[in-house]
C-alpha cells in the first residue's frame, strides 16, 4: 500500500513528463424549445498531455479502411476529462472514446479518443 506522500510524489514526476499541451472541451445540450437541440462544446481549460497512437495499423471499419487517427492521451490524474469531452492537441480535434479506469492508483487519467478533424 503506498501512503499519501508516496502517491503525491509519483503524481509529480508523472506530470513532469508530460511535455505538451491540449485545451479540454466540454459539451453542452442546447434545447431549441420545441423538442430538439444542438450539442455545443466549450473551452474549459488547458491541461499538460502526453500522446501516443494507439494503434500503428490501419482499421477496416464497415468495410472501409478507418481514416480516422486513434490516440491515447496521458493527463494528469485529476484533469477532470469525461466520455462527453473533447480533446484540442497539434491541430486537430479528438473525440473521448474512451476512459482507462479504474486503476488502482491514479498517478495519470488515460484517455482514448479518435481524431474528427
Amino acid at each position: 500500500m503506498l501512503s499519501d506522500a508516496q502517491l503525491a510524489a509519483m503524481r509529480d514526476t508523472a506530470a513532469r513528463a508530460l511535455p505538451g499541451t491540449a485545451v479540454i472541451r466540454t459539451s453542452t445540450w442546447v434545447s431549441d424549445g420545441g423538442g430538439a437541440g444542438t450539442t455545443t462544446f466549450t473551452a474549459a481549460g488547458t491541461v499538460a498531455c502526453r500522446v501516443a497512437p494507439i494503434d500503428a495499423v490501419e482499421k477496416i471499419e464497415g468495410s472501409r479502411i478507418d481514416p480516422d487517427s486513434e490516440v491515447l492521451f496521458t493527463f494528469e490524474w485529476d484533469a477532470g476529462v469525461d466520455v462527453n469531452a473533447q480533446v484540442v492537441h497539434g491541430g486537430g480535434t479528438f473525440t473521448v472514446t474512451g476512459l482507462r479506469a479504474p486503476r488502482s492508483w491514479p498517478v495519470t487519467q488515460l484517455v482514448e479518443a479518435k481524431e474528427i478533424t
